[in-house]
């Protein structure tokens, strides 16, 4: 008996694979779609199948190794397009921008590939070409939000804040009321908060802080409380806790937030909020309780990392303030509190995390000793006019709503 030939023995086994697909046995399948491959490498879809498996599993670097082999083999656009895909997904651009380009030489006017060939080309920082990839698309696709706001997105990208604004607020105008219009509304205010200051190539870090996250920035004794540098591997003392309390106090005062209470995140927080409590005269209550019978000031010392304010985040479902004493990772890394003592670089410690560590009372104690023995800004009324009345598009604002009919504040 004649044995059956690789190709045919392939055949079956992919044969196999999708059925076992179409009942949801993705595992078997995709052992199927590996025995196809080993009967006969040279099948694209077989790899296609497997690579769309690993990718399923995670196995990010296998699934192009799996679509770069069936791209090589077909050389056709489908299989250019997914092996785009997946190492965009790799943060692989240059790689994705050649595939994608591939894509183009097949079928120039493919509206799909030009638009991730624009993605990958802004993840590159390649702003201006990303912008002229998703232009060439716009006649055809006027009503596109998506476009609309990747166009925007360029503009910002390129400083171009006028530009941005006017097309991401003719989108908030179009979108349909049903859709989740937030994604927009941010990138808007990321364009009106830009316009209020004059063009300049570099914006100081208060002023960027509120640009584009929409937050509050107070400095510490060693500033001005406008002109506020980035520290390095700050060492806090009482005395600068105690003056941008004092900063707090005071925009609390000018602002007017209806603050019920005030929370710590953690222990390392509580010497601040015990003296945060007094000097707002507010009550203190546990971090799970914020939110929940009003407006609470939840409070940070110095978080390392994003990923543990995200998380604390995610486990209020009240109105809260968050105030974070040091920021201590980029920006564009993570979630930011909606007010910041100071941007630092590296490593912030304060003066209750050193040893002999005192009791948190004790450490609040000297934060309102050194707060009783300073006297104010002389600025303190430019400091409070910088968000009152010039700067007021905070990213909490109430009264800055979506909607075509409440964008003039």
């Amino acid at each position: 008996m004649l044995a059956e030939p690789k190709t045919g023995q392939a055949y079956r086994h992919m044969e196999r694979g999708q059925n076992l697909e179409r009942q949801g046995r993705l595992d078997e399948a995709m052992l199927e779609f590996k025995h196809a491959i080993e009967a006969d490498p040279s099948i694209p879809s077989a790899h296609v199948a497997l690579g769309q498996h690993y990718r399923r599993k995670g196995l990010l670097t296998k699934a192009a190794d799996e679509l770069h082999t069936a791209a090589l083999l077909s050389a056709d656009y489908a299989s250019y397009f997914e092996l785009g895909r997946i190492l965009s997904e790799l943060e692989r651009y240059q790689d994705a921008q050649e595939a994608f380009q591939q894509c183009l030489s097949i079928d120039p006017d493919e509206p799909s590939a030009r638009y991730e060939l624009a993605s990958v080309l802004y993840a590159r920082g390649d702003f201006t070409q990303a912008l002229q990839q998703l232009q060439a698309l716009a006649p055809d696709f006027p009503t596109d939000l998506e476009l609309q706001t990747a166009i925007a997105e360029c503009y910002l990208a390129l400083r171009d804040y006028g530009a941005a604004e006017s097309i991401l607020a003719r989108a908030l105008d179009e979108a349909p009321p049903e859709d989740d219009r937030e994604d927009l509304y941010e990138a808007w205010l990321v364009a009106r908060r830009h316009l209020e200051f004059d063009p300049q190539p570099d914006l100081s870090v208060k002023d960027m802080l509120y640009a584009e996250q929409g937050i509050l920035c107070l400095g510490t004794r060693h500033d001005n409380g406008l002109d506020i540098p980035v520290y390095e591997n700050h060492t806090f003392t009482y005395g600068d806790i105690a003056a941008t309390c004092r900063r707090l106090v005071a925009l609390q005062g000018g602002l007017r937030w209806p603050l019920r209470a005030v929370a710590a995140v953690d222990s390392s927080a509580l010497p601040l909020t015990i003296a945060l409590s007094q000097l707002l005269q507010l009550p203190t209550e546990p971090l799970e309780a914020a939110g929940k019978g009003g407006l609470t000031l939840v409070i940070l010392a110095a978080v390392a990392r994003p990923e543990i304010w995200q998380v604390t985040r995610e486990r209020m479902s009240g109105p809260v303030r968050s105030f974070g004493l040091a920021l201590t990772w980029q920006p564009d890394q993570g979630p930011v509190p909606d007010v910041v003592g100071l941007l630092c670089r590296g490593r912030c410690l304060m003066p209750w995390q050193r040893s002999p560590k005192p009791s948190p009372e004790a450490a609040a104690a000297s934060i309102l000793r050194a707060y009783a023995a300073q006297s104010g800004d002389d600025n303190v009324a430019a400091q409070i006019a910088y968000y009152k009345r010039h700067h007021s598009l905070l990213r909490f604002a109430g009264d800055v709503m979506i909607g075509a009919e409440n964008r003039t504040v």
